[in-house]
């Protein structure tokens, strides 16, 4: 009896192996990063450099609310409301076509004119089917916002917009959202800027962390905020996609105007959580 014990001893030790081998890629795959050696992140510049804006960059996006991260739903596998974004196209002139889904939708949203955008397009607003938006940034901050934000005054005006003939039922709540955030910002301060969508550079961040091709890797980013709410732009002038955007509860009373048009103005705020390259 007692000579049978080491084979029986390394019979369970190879099945115990083989579980946890299983159990291991059961694990990794409801985690938002990859269990194996992290890529090196010595040099986030490098890092951030490389995430170039191309046909077939895509990335997850999950909304967040009021600053609770996404990246909790992600850690969970929560992925109900996550959309998975895909660039088809970039044309001239800062033109970019994106493909998404849901666990419940697909759409496609054609942004024109980035380049000189002023305005961003949440994911809250992006409806299902076929949209455009005309001089719209969509996730990216524009390069004329960028440029201004990093290299010029510090500040940059950075609006909600809508998709061009696609939310004529919003238009409406959001001539009313304009209308009240331009009062309660007047009445909040006295040296206002011209406009309550006045963002500012605030801070670098040297070394953020994003799941990159499955690997944790460190990138350089921008932190602007003002009124309405905080941004966080990946710091790379041909690819500054916002990385996380959260709404100011200061913003609370405006964000309430579009609660007729069946808005979750809590959950405008979305994060980023993982890249992937082509």
């Amino acid at each position: 009896m007692n000579a049978r014990r080491p084979i029986i001893a390394l019979a369970a030790a190879l099945l115990l192996m083989g579980a946890g081998c299983d159990l291991s890629r059961r694990i990794e795959g409801r985690l938002p990063f990859s269990l194996e050696k992290a890529l090196p992140a010595a040099d986030p510049a490098a890092a951030t450099a490389a995430l170039a804006l191309e046909s077939g960059l895509s990335f997850t996006v999950r909304p967040s609310r009021l600053g609770m991260s996404g990246a909790i739903d992600e850690a969970f596998g929560l992925d109900a409301r996550a959309l998975q974004v895909r660039v088809r196209d970039i044309g001239e002139g800062g033109k970019i076509v994106l493909e998404w889904t849901t666990a419940s939708a697909t759409g496609s949203l054609a942004l024109g004119g980035r380049g000189e955008a002023q305005a961003m397009l949440l994911p809250s607003f992006w409806p299902e089917g076929d949209a455009s938006a005309a001089a719209n940034g969509g996730l990216w901050l524009s390069e004329r916002a960028y440029e201004d934000l990093t290299a010029g005054s510090g500040r940059t005006e950075w609006r909600l917009g809508l998709a061009e003939n696609a939310f004529a039922a919003l238009s409406k709540a959001f001539t009313a959202f304009n209308d009240i955030s331009s009062r309660l910002y007047g009445t909040a301060t006295s040296s206002a800027p011209a406009s309550p969508f006045i963002i500012e550079k605030t801070a670098v961040v040297e070394a953020y962390p994003m799941t990159v091709d499955g690997r944790i890797v460190l990138v350089r980013a921008v932190k602007a905020s003002g009124w309405f709410g905080e941004f966080l732009i990946l710091e790379n002038e041909e690819n500054p996609l916002i990385l996380k955007a959260t709404v100011n509860p200061l913003a609370e009373p405006a964000l309430r105007a579009l609660e007729s048009a069946e808005v979750r103005w809590q959950e405008l705020g979305y994060e980023i959580t993982s890249l992937r390259r082509p």
